[in-house]
């Protein structure tokens, strides 16, 4: 059941990565893109999420930097 998230994740990634291809030419001064897993314990528990991506994109639509490692 662990692989499940994980599996979804690689889908959206995809579809994020088209999302912010084509839209790239509206970026005005940077694009931030946080991704990860959300985290549905029990109803009696706080949610939690587990980042995998943090992506800075310039007016460009280039990537500029992996920002994960400064989440940690």
């Amino acid at each position: 059941m662990r692989e499940l998230p994980y599996a979804l994740y690689d889908s959206q990634e995809v579809m994020v990565a088209d999302i912010v291809n084509t839209g790239k030419s509206s970026i005005k001064k940077g694009l931030a893109v946080l991704g990860g897993i959300p985290i549905n314990p029990s109803p009696d528990t706080l949610d939690e999420f587990h980042p995998l991506r943090f992506d800075y994109f310039d007016e460009n639509g280039n990537f500029v930097e992996n920002m994960l490692p400064y989440l940690r």
